[in-house]
């Protein structure tokens, strides 16, 4: 017998292949016992590093032959603020029509005025940095006509999820979705309607696909028709969005005032930090859009907080918008205002003055953030224009250091410091001498919790004031970077 003839009679032996492929088995096993797998390293955090750039979308550029919209930019001369380059300019996929302003020094500001038509939306950029005092606003003012009111906003960061709440679509009412894509992608949108009965269908809200570099103005009316008062979800697909709404009535050519509709998160822990007064009416809106709710209400006064009768414990139904009436609760003073739910949830507030012989005005705001950095204020106008800051704090003390800046100017032409009790709110009256929309207001934290701060803009008229309230947000100063680590065996060779 061969060689290989002896080797195969060996193979076909019963156990003897079953034996060897244990026996094989056996080996690596061994092997990588002896032989332990790397462990993996541990996660870390990332780093904090100073952002490099910033970029601020600015819809609100509607304009009318008694309606003007102004976007105003600026660099405040904060202590990181060394170099770089700051520019307001058209939001455009080819080349701009008008060239961008351009900032070059801190303490400089830029303004565009858009009137008798609509212009293009506007982005804010800076680099270097300037990024970390960069500041952008709009607000958008009519003093005659059915449009007569004023109405302010933040140019803000894009993002993939936020909410609109107030706005309406009944007779005389014309809410406006304004939102951007800032981005050389295409996007996708949806929006959510939801009213006092509940999430409204809306197919034409659905798959809203935007093209790189543009702006889309939805009216709510289209969406969900005769809804007295509404929180839009507004759900970026694919890509990020800058948005704000754009809401005005009118009874025929009586005008019942104009309001921008700030954008807000949901939480189960939320602060509306300023409901203003004297007002005529006032009103919380809350919704709890994925259950129901147990929401508890406390006012944040000059006085400490209180808890008015009848609102600690209101229920929310899921996905029903709630209406309260807070004039009663109020009784004629400005509070801020604290909801604790066990579920999350969307709130915001409106507000309405003007009634006999008295043109009504109206507006809106929403659940903030707190003050974790500088707030910046850009375009501030003196003359008419009186401001005034609400500073809320609540979730304990806090103090903070204001200063305005004159343009062209890195010393502040005004400055004060302010401490807030923990659960009270207080108000700061802002001088302002520049007679264009040119000034620079930051907000510094000094010490204790982050306050939530609001400001508050007005304007005295023979026939009524015209009122506007908007936001004040954190610059971002700093950028988490996240870590990066070697694995053996994460990547093949």
């Amino acid at each position: 017998m061969s060689t290989v003839d002896s080797i195969s009679a060996i193979l076909r032996r019963p156990g003897y292949a079953a034996a060897t492929v244990l026996g094989g088995l056996a080996l690596v096993l061994g092997a990588g016992a002896l032989a332990p797998v790397p462990a993996r390293p541990p996660a870390t955090s990332g780093t904090e590093l100073p952002v490099a750039s910033a970029e601020l979308v600015c819809p609100v550029t509607y304009a009318t032959s008694a309606l003007v919209s102004t976007v105003a930019a600026g660099v405040a001369p904060l202590p990181s603020v060394q170099d770089g380059v700051a520019t307001l300019g058209e939001l455009t996929s080819g080349k701009p029509t008008t060239p961008a302003s351009v900032i070059t020094k801190p303490g400089t500001t830029v303004s565009r005025s858009i009137s008798a038509k609509p212009g293009q939306a506007l982005l804010a950029r800076a680099t270097g940095s300037f990024a970390t005092g960069f500041g952008a606003d709009q607000i958008i003012r009519s003093g005659q006509g059915s449009s007569r009111g004023l109405a302010a906003a933040p140019c803000a960061r894009p993002t993939t999820d936020g909410w609109l709440v107030g706005g309406g679509s009944t007779v005389g009412r014309v809410t406006q979705v304004l939102l951007v894509n800032d981005d050389d992608r295409p996007a996708q949108v949806d929006l959510l309607v939801y009213g006092p009965e509940g999430l409204v269908a809306s197919p034409a809200g659905s798959g809203i696909v935007m093209s790189p570099s543009s702006r889309r103005q939805v009216r709510l009316d289209t969406l969900a028709p005769n809804q007295p008062v509404t929180a839009v979800h507004v759900v970026a697909r694919s890509g990020r969005i800058g948005f704000v709404g754009l809401d005005a009535a009118a009874n025929g050519l009586i005008p019942l005032g104009m309001a921008l509709l700030p954008v807000t998160m949901a939480g189960p822990r939320l602060v509306i930090p300023d409901v203003p007064a004297p007002v005529n009416a006032a009103r919380l809106y809350l919704l709890s859009p994925d259950s129901d709710a147990t929401v508890s209400i406390t006012l944040l006064t000059a006085d400490g907080p209180i808890t008015p009768a009848g609102l600690d414990q209101v229920d929310l139904q899921q996905g029903r918008l709630t209406v309260l009436d807070l004039a009663p609760v109020l009784d004629g003073q400005p509070a801020g205002i604290v909801l604790e739910s066990d579920q999350d949830i969307v709130a915001g507030a409106a507000v309405g003055t003007g009634s006999g012989a008295q043109l009504r005005e109206r507006d809106a705001i929403a659940a903030g953030v707190p003050l974790t950095a500088p707030g910046i204020v850009v375009g501030l106008a003196g003359g008419a224009l009186k401001h005034t800051l609400a500073l809320s704090a609540a979730d304990g003390a806090g103090s903070v250091e204001l200063a305005v800046y004159v343009p062209g100017s890195t010393t502040p032409a005004w400055t004060s410091s302010a401490t807030v009790p923990a659960g009270s709110t207080i108000r700061v009256a802002v001088p302002v001498t520049t007679p264009t929309a040119s000034s620079i207001l930051v907000i510094t934290p000094t010490s204790g919790a982050a306050l939530v701060v609001s400001r508050e803009i007005t304007e005295a008229g023979a026939r009524g004031p015209m009122l506007a309230l908007a936001p004040v947000l954190p610059s971002r100063s700093t950028t988490l970077v996240p870590p990066v680590v070697s694995f053996p065996g994460s990547a093949t060779r």
